[in-house]
């Protein structure tokens, strides 16, 4: 018989909103939990800020831990950046984590989601190019000499477009665009300092493992003493659609957090974690130490 890897699984839908937000395009989150042989529906929320969201997050997350749950916490952003960009961005130590410790020391996001993610990005293309590159996307108002409301350059082997994961989700935006229509690179600029906020947290850090920077492109060691695994969701690698009068964001995280339950409960979310049989070693390598992957990319049907 199939043991579950976890107990518990969280979706997230992140949002980079300036102001605090509810309904549409804003922040979602679904947990679902086993329950005898089913699963049930523990919390479907929509919290208004950036900060509610990772105060509520970091308090479900202790509580299921403290009930022995082991929980799969997955995020709709982007959990690092392609091969170099640590580096470039002059970043010191490990790639993903120096781009970790590297956004939260820059990033400045309030209580009310005021944040200054076009300020930094500007920060970054300055270190990186000298000018509007690689970040791209933002009001015309924001516009300067280090960062352009349109894309102006073409990207290359020293700073790629897309990560290796993106490949394999053509639909999947870059993580450089950080403005208009399909946009993720300003939830990732304000998202991962949450991440950083939630594997550091002191009673969380002891049991929360990153995947698959901290566990490889493989399911977490059963000889650890883990119970929170964090990882990159994209709820578009499925085609949902809402019914009318339904918001989407909020099926969505639903809709993944059910479909990777399933899937865990038929043994199947190993091969997920395991990434596509196709890479490489030092495709493994770079992914693990720096770019990160999209959970399900070239394993979901």
């Amino acid at each position: 018989m199939t043991r579950n890897i976890f107990n518990a699984y969280l979706i997230v839908d992140w949002s980079a909103n300036a102001t605090p937000k509810r309904g549409a395009d804003s922040i979602w989150y679904c947990l679902i939990q086993r329950h005898g042989r089913g699963l049930r529906r523990g919390r479907l929320c929509n919290p208004a800020t950036r900060r509610q969201a990772r105060d509520e997050i970091a308090d479900i997350l202790k509580n299921l831990t403290a009930d022995g749950q082991r929980v799969l916490a997955g995020f709709d952003f982007p959990n690092g950046y392609p091969a170099g960009f640590a580096r470039a961005a002059g970043f010191a130590g490990p790639p993903w984590r120096a781009v970790w410790d590297g956004l939260d020391a820059l990033i400045q996001d309030g209580a009310d989601n005021a944040n200054n993610r076009f300020a930094v990005a500007a920060v970054l293309n300055q270190r990186i190019s000298g000018g509007p590159f690689p970040f791209w996307g933002c009001p015309s108002h924001r516009q300067n000499a280090a960062l352009s409301a349109r894309k102006t350059h073409a990207y290359d082997e020293i700073m790629p477009e897309r990560r290796r994961c993106e490949a394999w989700l053509p639909r999947s935006q870059p993580c450089w665009k950080l403005y208009t229509t399909g946009s993720v690179g300003s939830q990732s600029l304000v998202g991962i300092p949450v991440l950083k906020a939630l594997r550091d947290d002191p009673e969380l850090a002891p049991k929360t493992l990153v995947w698959p920077f901290e566990t490889g492109l493989a399911s977490p060691d059963p000889g650890q003493p883990w119970q929170v695994v964090l990882a990159e969701v994209y709820p578009s690698i499925l085609k949902i659609k809402a019914k009318t009068g339904e918001i989407k964001d909020a099926v969505q995280v639903e809709t993944i957090a059910r479909y990777l339950a399933r899937r865990d409960g038929r043994g199947e979310l190993a091969g997920d974690l395991a990434g596509p049989d196709s890479l490489s070693r030092m495709e493994r390598a770079l992914i693990g130490d720096e770019e990160g992957w999209i959970l399900g990319a070239g394993t979901f049907a």
